[in-house]
C-alpha cells in the first residue's frame, strides 16, 4: 500500500481539529471516551513515519518507516466515513453524532490494525511509544513579519509561557524571526526580562547610517546591525550563539532576490531602493520606502531559503540569521558591526546553490510561513509528526487610519495567505497593533503591544489547551 498524500494528511489534521471546535461548541453531547476514541483514530490515521523515544526525555531514535498495508485501508476507511459529517455537516450536534456513528464501524479496524502494527513492529518501538505519537501533539508556532506590529507576539508567547505552553519548534519571518530567536533560546525564558531588555535599547544599539560597501542584502534607508542583540546572544565565554544553539529547534525564513531577475531589475527601481534622500522626515521615508516592499511580492522575484533545517545553516550566527529575515527592501540592510567567517562562508554557498543575487526580509517570501513549518515536520524536524500549528499575523490591512496608508503592501502579503491556509490550525490575526513602522517603541507602546499580544492569546486559549490535550488509548 502507497504512502498517505500530502492532501490526505492535511484533510485528517482539518477533521481532528474541526471535532475538537465542535467538542468546545456541546461539551456534553460526546462522552469522554468517544472523544477519546475518535481523536485517537483520526491521529492513528495519519501515521507514516515517527523517530521512537522522547518519553520522559529519553532521546529520539532513528525514523521508523510504518507499515502501510495495516495503515492505508483503515485511513482510506475514515476518510470515506468521518469526513462527511466533520466537514460536510453544518450543524453540531449532527457532525458529532454521525462521527459516533461512523466511529461504530470504524473503532473495531482500528483495534486491529493497532494490535498488528505493534506485533509488526515489536523490535522497533513500545506500545507506550506508539501512544505517545498519535497522543501528544507538539507546539509549532509560526511568527510572521511586520515590523513594529510584530510586538504583540511577545504577549502572545508570554499568555502561551502562563501555561506552560513553550513553543517545540518555531519558524518565523522578519520580526517573527527576531522575537523567535529569544523565545527559542531556552524553554525557561524569562519573557519579563526580555521585555525590559527591549525597552532598554537605543536607536544605535539596533541601527546606523546605511552600510557603503558590499554586503549580503539590498540597500536601505538604514543599516540593521543588532549589536545590542548581538551582545544578548552569546555563550558565558563571549562566544556567539548560533542557530545550533538554541534550545528549541528554529528556522528564520529568508528571500533570495533570484539573480536573473537582479541582473535585470531596472536601473531607476536599484537607485531608488538605494538612494539616500536628506531633509526630510524619517516617518515619511520609512513609509515610502514601506510601499517599494510590494515589487518583491512575486515568487519569481524571491525564493523562500530557511535557515536552521540543515547542519551546514545551523552553523549560522542567530544575529545573521535573524537580520537576514528582517532585512526589509528599500528600508532596511542587514551589515553587522562584526562579520563572522563561518556565516559568511554559509551565505556564500547559499547564493551559489540557489542562483540568488542578494537576500532580503524572509516576509516578501513567505510572510506566515506554515507551509515550510509543516514540511519541516513533515521531514523529521523533531522527531515526532503529530502536531498543532499555530500561526501568527500581525500584517494584515486594519481599518485604522494609523496604518491605511499601508493598505497596499497589507493587500499584497495577503495574496500569499491562501496558499499557506491548509497547513496551519488556528490563525492569530492581531489587532490592533503598533505601527509597523515603529521598530523601536517607546516603554508605553511596548506596554500596549504586550497587552493587545496577552488578551488576543487569552481568547483563543481554550481552543489550543483542548488541542493539545494528550489522548489515551481507550480499548
Amino acid at each position: 500500500m502507497t504512502a498517505p498524500t500530502d492532501k490526505q494528511l492535511l484533510t485528517l489534521q482539518r477533521m481532528e481539529m474541526t471535532l475538537v471546535r465542535a467538542v468546545l461548541i456541546k461539551q456534553m453531547f460526546l462522552v469522554p471516551r468517544e472523544y477519546q476514541q475518535l481523536r485517537y483514530l483520526l491521529s492513528f490515521a495519519r501515521l507514516q513515519v515517527f523517530a521512537p523515544g522522547g518519553i520522559d526525555g529519553a532521546p529520539r531514535r532513528a525514523d521508523v518507516e510504518l507499515a502501510q498495508d495495516l495503515i492505508a485501508p483503515l485511513r482510506e476507511q475514515v476518510l470515506k466515513l468521518l469526513y462527511k459529517p466533520l466537514r460536510r455537516e453544518a450543524i453540531t450536534e449532527k457532525r458529532l453524532g454521525g462521527a459516533v456513528d461512523a466511529l461504530r464501524e470504524l473503532y473495531p479496524a482500528l483495534v486491529t490494525a493497532r494490535r498488528q502494527l505493534l506485533r509488526r513492529h515489536q523490535n522497533d518501538f513500545s506500545e507506550a511509544e506508539l501512544d505517545a505519537e498519535v497522543g501528544h501533539k507538539a507546539l509549532v508556532t509560526i511568527m510572521g513579519g511586520g515590523g513594529g506590529a510584530g510586538y504583540v507576539y511577545i504577549g502572545a508567547a508570554a499568555r502561551l509561557r502562563a501555561e506552560q505552553k513553550a513553543s517545540d519548534y518555531l519558524v518565523g519571518s522578519s520580526i517573527g524571526a527576531l522575537i523567535g530567536a529569544f523565545l527559542t533560546r531556552s524553554r525557561d525564558l524569562d519573557i519579563e526580562a526580555i521585555l525590559a531588555w527591549a525597552k532598554s535599547l537605543k536607536t544605535r544599539d539596533i541601527f546606523a547610517p546605511p552600510h557603503v560597501g558590499a554586503t549580503h542584502t539590498l540597500p536601505g534607508l538604514m543599516r540593521l546591525h543588532l549589536e545590542g542583540m548581538a551582545r544578548h546572544m552569546r555563550h558565558p565565554d563571549g562566544t556567539p550563539l548560533r542557530l545550533k544553539d538554541l534550545e528549541i529547534p528554529y528556522e528564520a525564513v529568508i528571500a533570495g532576490v533570484r539573480k536573473s531577475v537582479y541582473d535585470h531589475m531596472p536601473a531607476t527601481l536599484r537607485e531608488l531602493v538605494g538612494a539616500r534622500v536628506r531633509h526630510r522626515s524619517l516617518s515619511r521615508l520609512l513609509a515610502e520606502r514601506m510601499l517599494l516592499v510590494g515589487t518583491f511580492f512575486n515568487p519569481k522575484v524571491v525564493k523562500a531559503i530557511v535557515l536552521g533545517r540543515d547542519e551546514a545553516t545551523r552553523e549560522l550566527r542567530v544575529i545573521d540569521a535573524v537580520g537576514l529575515s528582517a532585512a526589509i527592501p528599500a528600508v532596511l540592510q542587514y551589515e553587522p558591526k562584526a562579520r563572522d567567517a563561518s556565516s559568511d562562508a554559509v551565505l556564500a554557498d547559499l547564493r551559489r546553490q540557489y542562483d540568488v543575487a542578494l537576500f532580503a526580509d524572509g516576509g516578501v517570501a513567505a510572510n506566515v510561513p506554515a507551509r515550510i513549518a509543516w514540511e519541516g515536520v513533515r521531514a523529521g524536524r523533531i522527531g515526532t509528526r503529530n502536531a498543532f500549528y499555530l500561526a501568527l499575523d500581525c500584517f494584515h490591512p486594519q481599518f485604522d487610519a494609523r496604518h491605511l496608508w499601508l493598505w497596499p503592501v497589507t493587500q499584497a502579503i495577503q495574496l500569499q495567505l491562501p496558499s499557506q491556509r491548509p497547513y496551519f490550525d488556528w490563525l492569530m490575526r492581531f489587532e490592533p497593533t503598533l505601527s509597523p513602522v515603529n521598530l523601536l517603541p517607546s516603554d508605553a507602546d511596548f506596554e500596549r503591544a504586550f497587552r493587545w499580544g496577552w488578551d488576543q492569546a487569552d481568547r483563543m486559549m481554550p481552543f489550543l489547551l483542548k488541542a493539545l490535550e494528550p489522548i489515551r488509548w481507550v480499548p
